[in-house]
This record gives structure tokens, C-alpha cells and sequence, in this order.
């Protein structure tokens, strides 16, 4: 060769050499002639290239992002939809076919994540397939982007199928376990299918050490939105439920919520629950005082089966508010256990009944009070009665308030109770009649509580300023003090009863720092919002996302629930 080269001539040897230099360049322009970075179809043909995929997943994500925010948001604007329709398919296939590519499948995920497209969901259910230690985070992407998608109906089976059995496969008690429960069980909810009840009600009901409580509660949150005449059975057990390392853990007041929205389906139930026909509850309630047992033995003798049966029973019932329960609370207001007697009759407070039965609750109400025993405990059933009785918002309830403020043979609690039920519904002239009765009372020097009940003179000189002006109230509750801000919601839903007005203050009063105010807010919405309140509604939900867990969510779940519930049904029946 180097003497054929020698042998060649000038003109020969710059032939080969531009020959081969010409041949050196087409290689690297060959090797180099790649789609443009804004080319998203061209970026999507080279995501089967290992070494260009990383690349093509990035261009392909800062196209759709920025053009996704240039239409705020908008996954149905055609140029947002034409990146889409270019990309989905070929990153749903390239996820599925390289398991292994761990790295730029997470990258796919997220990118399917943005685009919540129907179309990935071969890659989603992949996903959902998840193995330990490799890929939960590809699960979680999977489940939040079906609890955001529009999943056609044809695919909601199949994808209720997956997500089930990824749930399925979550046995342990890690952080990355916990978190993929709580993104399928969102999931689960967000399809708003019946086909998920079945997964749902089996976490609602699991009694597992690895599966933390918060897990059944959510599940049955989930569960209850579904409204469904089916679960009331399994809502029903869910009313004793309790997490196995700690008692105390309930769910009662999301089962309860739950029953209220399925509605009057709940009602037989209930009703067979109350006159202790449930075995299964009883069963419950029974392992529920042998677990209380095991850490206070003192408590767990304070127990009884048939007066637990009865106090959530009894709540559920008054909190489901059909007038069909009266008789049978009147009824349970007669047994022989004062502690059931009580409870009865503070669901009889929160059901809607006629005007025409309001003389006949009064009788029933005060009957009861007057059957409670002496001693602390007695007094301190008392003055309950007295607290529930103000949330009738009845007139007709002061002068027995008065009554009981009066007599000096009662327990202080009692008579302080009265004295503030009195102040919180008084207007203007009966504010008149409880300072003077106030002023007859002795000073404390002299054996008398004068000056304990004053302390309610500044809620005495609000009704003196606004009287039944429910203007004057409304701007009552934007006062510093939280005494007058109560006392405003007691007068709002005394005379505001489905004043448009009225209910949107006292919706603007549920994250009131102060749970008194919460409680007297949410009360005094179940009473003036006879047609549902869908911002009221809004609100509780919002509070429930972001203080689940916080002990202030823990005092005003209870309440608040239930009352959300019979909102949404109100809403429902219009």
C-alpha cells in the first residue's frame, strides 16, 4: 500500500485523502443529526435511544410544561393536547419496555403525571405493579395521577382491578408503605365507582399492627363519600372500631358522618343497633373493653356493652336527624341506666322535628333532667342537658332556664350552666330580666355566685346594642372577643334561619381559633341551613385535609361531620 501511495501522483493522493476526510464528516453528521429539542415528536422517537432517552424525556417535559402554563393550565387547549398526542403513546410504550431503566422511568412517571392522559394508563397499571425497595415511588406517581385523571368508563373496572391489587401487595409499616395506602386509597375514592367498595370496606375493617388506624379511618372517609346503601352494615361495626395498640383511637365520628350521608338506609340499621340486635357490634364492643381492660381495669369496669351500643347509637341517630327516631329515643330515654337516658335525649335535641312536637320535646327534655342523679355526676349530666337544650334555639326554653338558675338547691355547675344558656339567646328585654335576677343573687362573701354569673354582662350589653337585629349580630361575630362571637351565633340562629347572610358568616367562623366558636358555629349552621350549604360543606372539607391528626380536628370532627353530612343531604333533596 505505501508503495502504490508513493506511485500515485499528486493529484491522486489528494483524491483518497478527500475521500476519506469526506468520509470521516458524513460519519459524524450522521451521528450527530438529532430531532431539535422543541420537536416533540422527534424527541418522542428517540426515547427508544438508551443513550439519547434522558434527553428526549427532558426536552419532551419542558415543552409540555411551559406550554401547559402558558394556557394556565388548561390539558385541553389543542396546543397543550397536540404535545400530548405526539409524546403519550411512545412514553407509555418505552416505560413498559424498560423495566430496568429505573431512573428515566421514574422521569416518565412524572411527565404521565402532568399529563393525566387516558392513554397512559398501560404504563400506570405497570407501575401499580410496584416491587419492594425498586419502584413504590412509580406506584405513588401511578395512583395520584388516576385520582386526577378522567379515567373513561370502560377502564374504571380494570383500573380499580390494579390499584386493589397493589393495595393488596402493602403488608408492611414503612414511610414508602404508608404513603403508597394513602395515594391508592385516594384513588380508590376519586374514581367514584362502586366497584372500589369491596377494597375500601376490606381496610376500613383490617385489624392489622403493620396498617396504622389512620389507614381504616381514611378508608372509611373514602368509603362514607360514596353514599352507598351497602355499606351501612360494615359503617355500623365501624362505629366501635378501634386501632389494636391503642383504644382510644376511634372511628366513630367518620362511620357516624358516613351513615348520616347514606341517609335513611341508615335508619333500620340504626334502630335494630339500638334495641341491641347487632351481634357483630357486640362482639366489637366487647373486645373493645377487654382491650381497655388490659391498660385501666378501673375504666374498663365503668363499661358495659348494651350503654356503648346505646351512646353511639344514639348520637348516630340524632345526628341522622329523622323525625322517624323520636319515639325510640323517647323510648331509650326511659331505660334504667341515667347515662343512656342522658344520651337520648341529647340526640333528641338535634332531630328536625315539626314545631307542632317542640311542646312534646320539652316535656321529654325536662322529664329527663329531672331524673338525673344527685351527686357530681348527676350535676354534671345536668348542666350537658342544659348545654344541648340552648341548641334548640327555642324561647321557649328560657324561663326553665331561669328556673334552674333560680333554685339554689341545684349544683353550682348547674346553675352557672343556666344562667349562661339564659345569657347566650336572651334579646334585649330578657337580657333585662337576667341582670335582675343577677343582682338578686347573694355575693360569694355571702354564699351566692353574683359575681361568677355576671361574668356574662358582656353578652347581656351585646343583646342591650343589637337586640333581634341580625345585621347588628352579624357584625357581632367579627369581634375580638370570642364570649360576643358565641353569643352572636347563638342569636343568628335564634332569627337568621336560612338568611343567606347569616350563613355565610358563620361559615367564615370554622377556623376560628377558638374551638368554642367552632362548636357554636358549626351548631348554629345545622340549624338555619334547613336547605344544605355547599360553602359550608367546602369548608369542613378543607379543614378536615389540613388539621387531620391535630387535636383541634379531634374536638371538632365530632360535631362537625355529622352536621356536614346532613348539610349535604339538604342539599341532595332540593
Amino acid at each position: 500500500m505505501k508503495q502504490r501511495l508513493r506511485t500515485l501522483g499528486a493529484h491522486g493522493r489528494s483524491s483518497i485523502l478527500f475521500g476519506l476526510c469526506a468520509s470521516v464528516i458524513l460519519s459524524a453528521s450522521l451521528g450527530g443529526c438529532h430531532a431539535d429539542p422543541d420537536d416533540v415528536a422527534g424527541q418522542a422517537g428517540e426515547l427508544s435511544d438508551p443513550v439519547r432517552r434522558q434527553n428526549a424525556i427532558t426536552n419532551i417535559q419542558r415543552v409540555y410544561t411551559n406550554t401547559l402554563a402558558d394556557h394556565d393550565g388548561d390539558r385541553a387547549n389543542a396546543a397543550v393536547k397536540a404535545i400530548a398526542d405526539a409524546s403519550v403513546e411512545r412514553l407509555t410504550q418505552t416505560y413498559i419496555d424498560h423495566p430496568e431503566d429505573s431512573q428515566n422511568g421514574l422521569a416518565i412517571m412524572q411527565l404521565l403525571s402532568e399529563m393525566r392522559d387516558p392513554r397512559s394508563l398501560p404504563a400506570l397499571f405497570e407501575a401499580l405493579n410496584w416491587r419492594m425497595e425498586v419502584n413504590e415511588e412509580h406506584a405513588i406517581l401511578a395512583a395520584k395521577t388516576i385520582q386526577y385523571m378522567d379515567v373513561p368508563a370502560d377502564k374504571q373496572a380494570e383500573t380499580i382491578t390494579k390499584i386493589a391489587q397493589a393495595l393488596e401487595k402493602v403488608t408492611g409499616s414503612r414511610g414508602d408503605d404508608n404513603r403508597m395506602r394513602i395515594a391508592y386509597l385516594r384513588a380508590l375514592g376519586a374514581l367514584k365507582n362502586p366497584a372500589a367498595i369491596p377494597a375500601l370496606t376490606r381496610v376500613m375493617l383490617a385489624q392489622e399492627e403493620a396498617q396504622p388506624f389512620l389507614i381504616n379511618r381514611m378508608a372509611a372517609q373514602k368509603l362514607g363519600e360514596f353514599a352507598d346503601a351497602s355499606v351501612v352494615p360494615s359503617m355500623i361495626k365501624a362505629l366501635y372500631l378501634f386501632a389494636p395498640n391503642n383504644p382510644a383511637m376511634r372511628m366513630n365520628d367518620v362511620a357516624a358522618e358516613a351513615l348520616v350521608r347514606i341517609g335513611r338506609p341508615s335508619l333500620q340499621p340504626l334502630l335494630a343497633l339500638l334495641r341491641g340486635e347487632n351481634e357483630e357490634a357486640n362482639a366489637i364492643v366487647t373486645q373493645y373493653i377487654e382491650a381497655v381492660r388490659a391498660r385501666d381495669a378501673h375504666a374498663a369496669d365503668q363499661m358495659s356493652v348494651p350503654a356503648m351500643i346505646s351512646g353511639e347509637a344514639t348520637f348516630a341517630l340524632g345526628a341522622l336527624g329523622l323525625a322517624e327516631s323520636f319515639q325510640p329515643l323517647v323510648l331509650e330515654t326511659q331505660n334504667d341506666d341515667w347515662k343512656r337516658k342522658a344520651s337520648a335525649a341529647v340526640a333528641l335535641v338535634r332531630l328536625n322535628l315539626p314545631d307542632a312536637q317542640g311542646a312534646q320535646l320539652r316535656e321529654v327534655l325536662k322529664r329527663v333532667y329531672g331524673e338525673m342523679p344527685e351527686g357530681f355526676e348527676g350535676a354534671a349530666a345536668r348542666a350537658q342537658l342544659i348545654a344541648a337544650m340552648r341548641h334548640l334555639y327555642d324561647a321557649g326554653m328560657l324561663p326553665f332556664f331561669l328556673a334552674q338558675a333560680n333554685d339554689r338547691d341545684q349544683h353550682p355547675q348547674v346553675r352557672l350552666e343556666a344562667v349562661t344558656a339564659y345569657a347566650m339567646l336572651a334579646n334585649k328585654a330578657e337580657a333585662r330580666t337576667l341582670r335582675q335576677f343577677i343582682a338578686s343573687e347573694p355575693v360569694s362573701e355571702d354564699g351566692g355566685y353574683r359575681e361568677s354569673f355576671a361574668q356574662n354582662e358582656p353578652v347581656l350589653a351585646a343583646a342591650d346594642a343589637c337586640d333581634e337585629d341580625i345585621a347588628c349580630w352579624i357584625g357581632k361575630l367579627g369581634d375580638a372577643d370570642k364570649q360576643i362571637v358565641t353569643k352572636a351565633t347563638y342569636m343568628v340562629g335564634r332569627f337568621g334561619v336560612d338568611n343567606a347572610e347569616v350563613i355565610a358568616a358563620l361559615v367564615s367562623k370554622l377556623d376560628h381559633r377558638e374551638i368554642e366558636v367552632r362548636l357554636a358555629s358549626v351548631s348554629a349552621l345545622d340549624h338555619v341551613a334547613t336547605q344544605g350549604d355547599q360553602a359550608a360543606i367546602d369548608k369542613i372539607e378543607h379543614l378536615r385535609e389540613t388539621e387531620e391528626g391535630r387535636a383541634v380536628w379531634g374536638q371538632f370532627s365530632k360535631e362537625a361531620l355529622p352536621i356536614e353530612a346532613r348539610l349535604r343531604a339538604r342539599l341532595g333533596s332540593r
